[in-house]
């Protein structure tokens, strides 16, 4: 089974405005895992709460463990204020970070929109 031999992996997690989504897949980009905040029955208002992303990112790194992965590249998309919490997760866990990208795209102060004409 390839998946004994992974040496890295990137960690792929988007924060929506009502759910949490992430994804483990290999350097190639083939999806070896993934989770959502729905996924672990919760339902509302509930599934962006602080103990929720706790636990998702416990039974992520569950997995890590299971097929002995060592180094992990996060990619951070969307906007939330739980990004350092799960920063200050991988760090104090034995999980070499190798990178860390954001890509929430966020427009700043870039064209001004057209005003729409009446006729």
């Amino acid at each position: 089974m390839y998946k004994n031999n992974i040496k890295s992996v990137i960690l792929h997690i988007l924060f929506k405005s009502n759910n949490i989504l992430c994804t483990v897949s290999t350097i190639e980009g083939n999806t070896l895992f993934w989770i959502s905040t729905g996924s672990k029955k919760y339902r509302g208002a509930k599934k962006i709460t602080l103990t929720v992303i706790i636990s998702m990112l416990k039974s992520i790194l569950e997995y890590l463990i299971k097929f002995n992965i060592k180094n992990i590249h996060l990619n951070l998309n969307g906007f939330n204020k739980h990004k350092k919490i799960v920063l200050k997760y991988f760090r104090y866990s034995f999980i070499n970070i190798l990178s860390i990208t954001n890509n929430s795209k966020f427009s700043h102060n870039g064209c001004k929109n057209l005003k729409k004409q009446y006729i």
